[in-house]
């Protein structure tokens, strides 16, 4: 196994060297549609940087399995794009919000343009960090956006908690390049969406290192009746795609088909404008086949969180939310509900979980007329367990 992957490496290629633009996609991205899928960094002041990270020595392939595979030496160091933002014209907060994106997407989730109000935030959830008065950085995970690419086998759920763990000790230690000047962050919250939620609550329970944890767009229920395969049915090879033609990614690195971004991300959810889908489309990216291919043991595996929890779900998320009897999903009719059914894998040391469900609203919530719901219910909940300012 060690051998193949050796292998694999020397011909892997990795993101390119410097910084990433204001919005970069696959090579042959219409340039117009991403340069507008971009909100403004209105009320804060932003310093997008790469944060050196190694990827642990022996990580194992499934979560608790015991059998490592010495990738850390083969694989050198990696780095991992961070984008920190502070509120202007305000002290610096003592918090800092640690933004993680689901798969085939990048930091720019946390920042959506308004299609109605190109200079407005309503779909930026840095913006509403802001205003509550917290500090965010929104990152690319290994293997994403403009982070560095190894070989699609060393992308999984062990190598992106131990990289977003090296990224929130750069944050407490003052390594991460700041808007003015070095900041050394007291407190951490980890911010996660989907599959970065999932990366969010395996990082808390390893390393037990964040003061509060918001899990968005999941549950430990998923429609494992239907969702595997629509998952592998509807994502194919980057290189096979028109967006990455040309690329140097191996084959294990996909990204969706043609138009089947509202069918996995929105459904059946019908309150999005469609020029965000067809932003979405166009600034798509990749995922590596390993990040999901271990998903039923992620769910199974038993958590050890020790800081306070809060699930954020839209009623109509189509993965990991039920939608008709007997499909699988978590129940999404109540905050009371969602809160019983993941209250048992979090383990006996959580101090609290809360939850909020907004209504017609799918996976990718930040993306929906409601984000402003879900922003307020979450820096509403963050402001009582974990002020921006002690």
């Amino acid at each position: 196994m060690a051998g193949v992957l050796v292998a694999c490496a020397a011909t892997t290629g990795v993101a390119l060297a410097g910084l990433p633009a204001v919005a970069v996609a696959g090579p042959a991205s219409d340039p117009d549609v991403v340069a507008a899928s971009v909100a403004p960094d209105n009320g804060r002041t932003c310093t997008t940087s790469r944060l050196p990270v190694d990827l642990e020595v022996g990580l194992p392939p499934t979560p608790g399995s015991g059998v490592d595979v010495p990738l850390g030496d083969t694989l050198g160091q990696q780095e991992v794009v961070v984008k920190l933002c502070v509120p202007e014209g305000a002290p610096t907060p003592d918090t800092v919000q640690v933004l993680v994106h689901g798969i085939t997407y990048d930091h720019r989730y946390w920042n959506i343009a308004d299609p109605d109000d190109p200079e407005g935030d309503r779909y930026s959830w840095e913006a509403a960090a802001a205003k509550a008065g917290y500090a965010t950085a929104a990152i690319d995970r290994i293997g994403n956006g403009g982070s560095t690419r190894p070989v699609s086998a060393a992308v999984n759920i062990d190598s992106n908690a131990t990289t977003v763990h090296q990224v929130i000790q750069a944050l407490r230690e003052g390594r991460v390049e700041a808007p003015e000047k070095s900041t050394a962050f007291d407190k951490v919250v980890l911010v996660g969406h989907s599959y970065g939620s999932m990366t969010s609550f395996m990082e808390a329970s390893r390393y037990q290192d964040v003061d509060a944890l918001i899990l968005t767009g999941v549950s430990h229920n998923i429609h494992e009746t239907t969702t595997a395969a629509s998952i592998e049915s509807h994502h194919y090879p980057a290189v096979l795609d028109p967006q990455f033609a040309g690329t140097a990614l191996d084959p294990g690195y996909v990204t969706s088909l043609p138009g089947a971004r509202y069918g996995q991300y929105y459904a059946p959810g019908t309150d999005v404008d469609p020029r965000i889908i067809e932003r979405d489309e166009a600034t798509k990216g990749t995922f590596s086949q390993t990040e999901l291919a271990n998903y039923p043991v992620i769910f199974r595996t038993p958590l050890d969180v020790r800081a306070p929890v809060f699930l954020l779900n839209g009623s109509l998320d189509g993965i990991f939310c039920s939608q008709a009897p007997l499909d699988l999903g978590a129940p999404c009719h109540s905050a009371e509900a969602l809160v019983e059914n993941e209250r048992p894998w979090f383990g006996p040391n959580v101090p609290s979980i809360d939850a909020h469900i907004t209504p017609d609203t799918g996976h990718d919530l930040n993306a929906f007329r409601s984000s402003q719901e879900s922003f307020g219910a979450a820096m509403d909940w963050l402001d009582e367990k974990v002020p921006a300012t002690s």
